[in-house]
């Protein structure tokens, strides 16, 4: 029987079912699972279509049963009587997301949704929650909303929100509404801290266009959702809590839900509780920091641009210093945590990503503060060049390493170019000199082609020439050098499109008298390196042109955006 469930297959076991019933709920493992655990765990939707039919509504509620063994001072083994402990097949199902087996024994027993997990005591709905099954959800949901209790209504809210199933989500907010104060008694986490783990970190530096513009639907949708649950839950919190009750959920040793938001870079959430709240902006964590210096130390462009958005109030928080008399450029200074810091590929690039860090934060500080010591009497800039001092070497190492092998590749291009011009196609006519095809098309774009090969062949060793001789001052991996590096790629590129251009001319000219069928396919396969090196190398271009030229546009303020969402709840309002 045990083979049979495992296998799926029905017809083994059928005719015993039928003559012994009671074989239909036997124990069949040491684990004291029955037939229908494990038909329901191997997701046999068939067998256990018709196992159901057979088993009774009592038997479907059955629980994992398991002798306990004891061990007697003797040496001697007892066993006790069996007990059900573990779960239900049902809540298996539910976990797994079966929608299907859990529609028949729903049918069957409609109470199999109210039996709770043996350790964690959970019900079904919140166990399908917790694996983000949606459909699972909705259908329990549906079917038991009416008999969930609040303690239930509160640990399906948060898992709702973690696997970001909104829309029910949305819909137990408003039958309930009491229910956004409310924290889970276990891990005494309410749906609000749940929402400021979130993080909605897209990282520029971390995506290329083809993926963000395959992410950018549904990920908008989701977004979408997010906010309109959030927003629902914000009002019903004001409008239940006074101020003191919501300064202690923000900022308490409870709460602190403002900096969870920004250790995460929760910027949304943060931005809808500062347009209700605009206090948030200049409360201090236990480190004596503000959501600023967090996102300073933590690299979250998004929150750290609202800072522009403030004012005189910029000024104000500038001056905030943390318990070591750090105040935000000494943050800057600081390498970030490796997660954050490899969003960025190559060791240079991501010194270059911390010099505009760097220079952005230094753009926001008071003239007085950029020079200023901290309690160990380091400036801002001391800190920075303590702290990038390995990065500065791996960076210099990997610039030196890419100029090496672009160089090669470079120096080989030169010499066949080179030496392709004073030996043409056809060679030169003996009496003149002259090439005996000058006259042909192909000949001059063949001519044409290795002159702009040779060109920028040499360019390209001379470019990287320039990366090997450079200083590697730390400040030289903000534009100088990457910018080289542009530069000897593109050249790179060019000179190995001409020179295969002014290969594929010389076919056409060989095979001109009539046997141009086979010029065309040698066309088509020289074509393979330059896709090659664009397959190879296009993402390293794309990263360094927009490290080097877009990054600094993250921190680009975005025009009353902080309290653009206050505002307009204010006008809707009037």
């Amino acid at each position: 029987m045990y083979k049979a469930a495992m296998s799926g297959d029905w017809e083994m076991v059928k005719d015993i079912f039928i003559t012994f019933p009671e074989e239909a709920k036997a124990k069949v493992n040491t684990q004291g699972e029955t037939i229908l655990h494990i038909a329901v765990v191997a997701m046999h939707t068939h067998f256990v279509k018709q196992l159901v039919q057979i088993l009774s509504k009592e038997d479907l509620a059955m629980r994992k049963a398991r002798k306990h063994i004891q061990l007697a001072e003797d040496g001697s083994v007892h066993s006790s009587a069996e007990t059900e402990s573990g779960n239900t097949a049902f809540w298996y199902a539910a976990r797994s997301g079966n929608l299907e087996v859990v529609q028949v024994m729903m049918e069957k027993n409609p109470d199999l949704a109210k039996i709770r997990s043996d350790v964690e005591k959970k019900l079904p709905i919140c166990t399908a929650a917790r694996y983000g099954h949606r459909k699972m959800v909705r259908y329990l949901y549906d079917a038991t909303k009416d008999q969930m209790e609040e303690d239930d209504l509160i640990d399906l809210l948060i898992n709702l929100v973690h696997t970001q199933i909104y829309d029910v989500a949305l819909e137990v907010v408003e039958a309930h509404p009491l229910l956004v104060t409310k924290k889970d008694a276990r891990t005494q986490n309410s749906v609000l801290h749940e929402f400021a783990r979130k993080s909605h970190i897209t990282s520029v530096q971390n995506s290329t266009i083809l993926s963000s513009l395959n992410r950018f639907g549904k990920k908008n949708v989701v977004l979408q959702q997010e906010m309109e649950l959030l927003k629902t839950i914000w009002e019903k919190i004001t409008t239940q809590v006074d101020d003191i009750d919501i300064s202690y959920l923000m900022f308490g040793s409870s709460g602190r839900v403002i900096f969870i938001a920004a250790e995460h870079g929760n910027v949304e959430f943060l931005m809808i509780l500062a347009g209700s709240y605009p206090d948030v902006l200049l409360k201090v964590n236990e480190n004596a920091q503000t959501i600023f210096h967090i996102a300073v130390l933590k690299r979250f462009e998004n929150i750290f641009k609202l800072i522009h958005e403030l004012g005189s109030i910029k000024d104000l928080i500038n001056g905030y210093v943390d318990g070591n008399g750090n105040n935000m450029l000494h943050l800057a200074g600081y390498l970030p945590s490796s997660n954050r810091l490899n969003f960025t590929p190559g060791a240079a690039l991501q010194l270059q990503h911390e010099l505009v860090w760097f220079e952005e934060v230094m753009k926001a500080m008071s003239p007085q503060l950029i020079d200023a010591k901290n309690y160990d009497g380091l400036t801002p800039r001391e800190v920075f060049l303590e702290e990038h001092k390995e990065l500065r070497k791996e960076g210099e190492e990997w610039m030196r390493n890419t100029a090496n092998s672009c160089m090669v590749v470079a120096t080989l291009i030169a010499t066949v170019v080179f030496a392709s011009a004073f030996t043409v196609p056809g060679g030169h006519g003996q009496d003149n000199g002259i090439p005996i095809f000058l006259e042909l098309t192909t000949f001059k774009v063949f001519i044409v082609s290795d002159a702009i090969s040779l060109v920028f062949s040499v360019s390209t060793v001379l470019s990287f020439l320039s990366i090997l001789t450079s200083r590697y001052s730390i400040d030289d991996f903000r534009m100088s050098l990457p910018t080289k590096l542009i530069l000897g790629l593109s050249f790179l590129f060019i000179s190995i499109l001409a020179m295969m251009i002014a290969f594929i001319a010389t076919f056409f000219i060989i095979f001109k008298h009539g046997q141009l069928k086979f010029a065309y396919p040698v066309a088509v396969i020289a074509s393979v390196p330059i896709f090659l090196f664009i397959w190879q190398h296009a993402l390293l271009f794309y990263q360094v042109i927009r490290s080097t030229f877009i990054s600094s546009l993250l921190f680009r303020p975005n025009k009353n955006r902080l309290f653009r969402l206050e505002s307009q709840k204010s006008k809707k309002s009037d």
